[in-house]
């Protein structure tokens, strides 16, 4: 059951993935907002990923993503257009103009790879986000390569065979956002002298790039850890001890009250001797005066 749930998770992933992918790539605009989008859906595992992901994931970096969009739209849809539409009048410059495109179109296709993910993992500006995209590369230089060569071919494929594309809107995106992940991965935990698997363990616990997506060192990280540690378990000692004294004070009133109990028992007591000792006496006195009255009427007679 469990393998066939997976299954159609997949395939619900299919089917809505290509549909957005090829949808915004139709209108070309859109195409370089709704990878960012992708790119972060796909950044989280299969059972904590919605759909909805894609367009907070735009919505959340909107104002990074324009100028990316506008920067990408400018080096790759304009080679394009010089190498397969505007080359076919031969003259002298225009193997410098196919040159010049072709350069443009690789780093194009470079930034394509590589810079959803910085977006996605970092809070970068523009002129921040084209120097980590270029770095991006050296995390793997083989992971780097074939992730620009998957996008390069869909290019292939646009031109020439357009229909086999459904096969790819899905399965490259996914691919290239796995592959970058693990650069930045290796980028990080480089910079954070550590290793990829203890910051695997640690992501969902602490946040290590500053407002700016600036790396922080991490000495910082493991002092903010234990400082915020102490000061919890110094909180919960300080409301032990609170408790306790609180307890004190009430038991101290409790041992007053029994005091005053003691006292009250105490007199009740005197009260008690006093009245058996007054009735006594009055049960002494009474036999004297009859004796007294007997004593009389013998002398009278």
């Amino acid at each position: 059951m469990k393998g066939l749930r997976v299954l159609g998770d997949y395939a619900l992933e299919f089917l809505v993935i290509t549909l957005l992918v090829a949808v915004s790539a139709i209108s070309v605009v859109f195409l370089v907002p709704m990878l960012v989008g992708v790119t972060g859906y796909f950044s989280k595992e299969l059972d904590a990923r919605r759909f909805k992901d894609i367009f907070t994931t735009i919505a959340h970096n909107w104002k990074v993503i324009v100028f990316y969009t506008i920067f990408q739209l400018i080096i790759i849809v304009v080679p394009v257009l010089n190498i397969y539409f505007f080359n076919t009048h031969p003259d002298k410059l225009n193997k410098f103009v196919l040159a010049i495109s072709v350069i443009a179109l690789l780093f194009g296709t470079v930034y394509l790879a590589t810079a959803p993910t910085v977006i996605v993992n970092m809070n970068v500006k523009f002129r921040q986000l084209i120097f980590n995209g270029f770095m991006m590369l050296f995390g793997s230089l083989w992971r780097s390569a074939l992730s620009v060569l998957m996008l390069l071919g869909i290019v292939a494929l646009t031109l020439k065979y357009p229909y086999l594309l459904v096969l790819t809107l899905y399965v490259v995106p996914m691919m290239i956002s796995k592959l970058m992940k693990e650069n930045f991965y290796k980028l990080k935990a480089k910079a954070l002298n550590t290793s990829v698997e203890q910051l695997k363990r640690k992501e969902k616990e602490d946040d290590y790039l500053d407002e700016k997506g600036a790396v922080k060192p991490a000495d910082v990280h493991f002092e903010n850890v234990a400082s915020f540690e102490k000061t919890e378990s110094d909180a919960n000692a300080d409301e032990t001890q609170d408790v306790d004294e609180s307890d004190g004070v009430i038991t101290d009133e409790a041992q007053e009250v029994d005091k005053v109990d003691d006292v009250n028992a105490d007199e009740t007591q005197d009260v008690e001797n006093v009245d058996e000792q007054n009735e006594s006496d009055v049960m002494t006195d009474a036999p004297h005066e009859v004796d007294v009255e007997e004593n009389g009427e013998d002398l009278k007679r």
